[in-house]
């Protein structure tokens, strides 16, 4: 069920992540599709502009004697710009610096108008020049020409502009609903993951309280033979010290006491073994009053030394208590060996051995 989920989540994330490319390129695209149409629309505007200027100058110097800065130089450079402007809104083909990286807008509407300015362009070209001729009623011409030509051009502006307008709606549109999901597969993902979290949270959990046991908090019998069963497989390169405890007396303290009476003793018992354990090795309870201990890289020193720390301890709690049932007594036995030489279970049952000797002796002195 777990790597069902994860796999659900990577799944989601990697979808996530195909979205997010999908939105960065069509971001990227939509970006550059608009600078394309922002530029469209600023040429229609140029052509609109310019004829108008164009058109006023040329009939400046019709009904003028005086020419003053109306030259015909700059008559024709405006006329040779327009040509260049109005044959890239047509092509889609830049011949200037100006006009390099036009695109022709993939509307009729405006395409039918570039077409249509084009032609009525000519005529007014022809009429320039029958007005710089001195053709008889070329002025009035013109003038009638240019604007007819300017309502097109307005006409040619406002479809640009609406092209461009639908066009940042689409891309709009398209933007919302793929962020929408791509957040919300993100979330989705997110929940999976914080399930998954959640469920291995739980296992570990779970996998704690399957090997600790629930009286003492030390590991169980489960956790002894996990180690156990791990030594056989990986045998330390060094002694090994096995100790095994037997609590003495805990039957006096049931019938007594209760078994809420006994199970207290134990309870400090292994606390004592527990607390005492630290830099030592591991500590766990074997069976209902037995622990056992092994110690790895421990040598017969070692072993005693912690013997005698859990004897103070045992010896400081039993000062305290007023009724014999409630004190601690145990016996213990200790085996040391390399598992070169014998094994993990070899050592456990001279550990017990040891411990049952000790537990006569100590029957013995009462």
């Amino acid at each position: 069920m777990k790597k069902h989920s994860d796999k659900k989540a990577y799944i989601l994330i990697g979808i996530s992540m195909i979205l997010f490319l999908l939105v960065s390129i069509l971001s990227f695209v939509s970006i550059k599709t608009l600078q394309g149409n922002a530029k469209v629309v600023n040429f229609d505007g140029i052509v609109r502009g310019a004829t108008q200027k164009l058109i006023k100058m040329e009939l400046q110097e019709a009904y003028s004697d005086v020419d003053v800065e109306n030259t015909i130089e700059k008559r024709d450079a405006l006329r040779n710009r327009l040509d260049t402007i109005l044959f890239a809104l047509d092509t889609g083909k830049g011949k200037t610096e100006e006009t390099k990286n036009i695109i022709v807008l993939n509307d009729p509407t405006h395409k039918e108008d570039i077409k249509k300015l084009l032609v009525q362009w000519n005529d007014l070209k022809k009429e320039i020049k029958n007005v710089r001729d001195k053709v008889p009623n070329a002025p009035q011409e013109l003038f009638l020409k240019s604007e007819a030509y300017f309502v097109l051009a307005n006409d040619t502006v406002f479809a640009a502009e609406a092209y461009s307008e639908r066009q940042v709606n689409n891309s709009t549109t398209i933007l919302i609903v793929v962020n929408g999901l791509f957040i919300g597969f993100i979330l989705i993902a997110g929940v999976f993951i914080i399930r998954g979290f959640a469920a291995r949270k739980r296992a570990d959990a779970l996998g704690k309280i399957a090997y600790v046991d629930s009286l003492t908090g030390l590991e169980n019998r489960a956790s002894c033979e996990r180690l156990i069963t791990h030594l056989k497989a990986n045998p330390s390169d060094n002694n090994l010290a096995v100790l095994m405890f037997d609590m003495n007396n805990l039957k006096l303290a049931n019938d007594f006491l209760g078994h809420q009476g006994g199970d207290k003793i134990i309870a400090k018992f292994a606390s004592i073994l527990n607390e005492e354990s630290k830099g030592f090795g591991f500590i766990g309870r074997f069976g209902g009053d037995e622990f056992l201990g092994i110690f790895e890289n421990a040598d017969l020193n070692k072993a005693e030394e912690y013997l005698a720390l859990v004897n103070n301890q045992v010896s400081a709690f039993n000062s305290l208590q007023v009724n014999e049932i409630e004190k601690i007594s145990f016996a213990s036995g200790i085996s040391i060996g390399h598992l070169s030489r014998t094994t993990v279970d070899d050592m456990i049952y001279e550990a017990d051995r040891n411990m049952y000797a000790n537990k006569r002796q100590m029957k013995l002195k009462l």
